[in-house]
């Protein structure tokens, strides 16, 4: 990340995060009491810091990352908690854009590592896991770095993730869809009443989630909590004015003030509506935001980053990255693809992990492709090619697409560098390869395209 470490340092944070990792054996537990606990031995840091909470089936990470560059413009420091990461662990945790040192991570690891067992013995708990040992990490670090605010980014739906320990000043909810059903519930209904658990009394809560899609159920809870209720898509407008594969020029407008011509540097017509819950929560939340004019709210927009979101390379060959690992997430990007590439050939390289719905995450996609290739991502859980492949040939119905299988994302990528550069003898168009199903696939992808002669990083 630009920074060079000692090997010493450099050692002892590979080491934090072979303990770290090693925590993953206690899978996945959804509760409170665990990292209540944990917290209190740290000292309670997460008293000290004001969150912007998100939560939401899609759209988190795109909403935090605007929200935090508009926090950005009236707090000296401002904290970015999400997962997963993409390609290096220190991605998770951030001040401005910053990550958290190797040394940081290290020593926050050793503080941490101790009290876990005192954790397990504490009635009413269990040995923490992976991610409530991160997001403690996380909270310790902030409240250290004396972090103005921190975006802090929902795990896994919303009551009961380890996330919901802190008390915040703004509550957000994205979109509502069918996800993590195991977990969360198998209705929209279900899954709504567990994301709508990050609401706290007398906090308010921002969502630009649709009627129909979770959105009574969370009046309801709002209702009941007395948690002042901000539909985004009631009160604020946008206008596009152009759009492209790199971005957009989109005009804002809400109940307070317009912003004209803002460029959002992520494609899409779901990241305009990501912006406008980052906008409405910053101006709900932040006493200063009305202070700020409307061409630093530009400059912020438009320095907003982040990576494996419908992200272009030009090439050659084009190839866009996008982390789609769920129906919804498919669905989006396969309007989105319609909207910035009408006619173009396409080529799919996709890999999905075991417990998703493959069949729902292939339908709406595969009838834009002319050929898919299938992959294995890098990860335990993985679905295997070759058992994709046989998914996306049931699914592709009377269309007789090619489907290849690869064992790897670089091998299926180093096919397509090969037989799809302009100016081949007969090529045609050049297709613009796609590469989604996992954000397990986005590192690789993003590693591969910036190792290439003339790329640009």
């Amino acid at each position: 990340m630009g920074v060079q470490y000692s090997e010493k340092t450099m050692e002892d944070y590979r080491a934090a995060l072979e303990e770290l990792y090693r925590l993953r054996l206690f899978g996945t537990k959804l509760g409170l009491n665990n990292i209540r606990r944990l917290l209190e031995l740290l000292g309670n840091p997460e008293r000290d810091l004001d969150f912007y909470h998100i939560a939401g089936t899609n759209g988190k990470g795109s909403t935090a990352a605007i929200l935090q560059r508009l926090l950005m413009t009236t707090r000296l420091r401002v904290g970015l908690f999400t997962s997963p990461h993409l390609d290096d662990f220190r991605e998770r945790i951030r001040i401005g854009s910053r990550p958290i040192s190797p040394g940081e991570t290290a020593a926050g690891v050793r503080e941490i590592l101790p009290l876990l067992d005192r954790v397990a013995r504490t009635p009413g708990c269990s040995h923490p896991t992976y991610f409530e040992a991160v997001t403690a990490l996380a909270c310790r670090y902030f409240c250290r770095k004396g972090a103005g605010a921190v975006v802090w980014e929902v795990g896994l739906g919303g009551r009961l993730d380890a996330t919901n320990a802190v008390t915040p000043r703004i509550s957000v909810i994205t979109t509502i869809g069918l996800e993590h059903q195991a977990y969360l519930g198998k209705t929209l209904d279900r899954i709504a009443r567990e994301k709508g658990g990050i609401v706290k009394r007398s906090i308010p809560l921002v969502t630009a989630v649709s009627p129909g899609r979770g959105l009574d159920r969370l009046r309801r809870i709002c209702r009941s909590r007395r948690a002042p209720l901000v539909e985004v898509k009631k009160l604020y407008r946008a206008r596009s004015i152009s759009r492209g594969l790199e971005g957009q020029v989109i005009a804002f407008s809400g109940p307070h003030r317009s912003y004209p011509e803002i460029f959002l540097p992520l494609p899409g017509d779901h990241q305009v509506s990501n912006c406008l819950t980052a906008l409405a929560a910053w101006e709900r939340g932040d006493p200063k935001a009305g202070e700020i004019p409307p061409g630093r709210v530009r400059t912020a927009v438009g320095a907003v980053a982040w990576p494996g979101r419908f992200e272009y390379f030009p090439g050659p060959p084009e190839v866009i990255v996008d982390g789609a690992h769920n129906r919804n997430g498919a669905r989006v990007l396969a309007a989105t693809l319609r909207d910035l590439l009408p006619g173009r050939p396409l080529i799919l390289i996709i890999g999905v992990l075991g417990d998703k719905d493959a069949k729902e995450i292939c339908r709406p996609l595969l009838p834009l492709f002319g050929k898919t290739i299938a992959v294995t991502p890098p990860s335990a859980r993985a679905l295997a090619a070759s058992r994709l492949a046989r998914i996306i040939r049931s699914q592709a119905g009377e269309r007789k697409i090619p489907v290849l299988v690869r064992k790897s994302l670089e091998s299926a990528l180093a096919y397509c560098y090969r037989n799809y550069l302009p100016g081949r003898e007969g090529a045609g168009v050049p297709p613009v390869i796609c590469v989604t199903g996992s954000l397990r696939l986005i590192g690789p992808a993003r590693k591969y395209i910036f190792s290439r002669p003339g790329s640009k990083q």
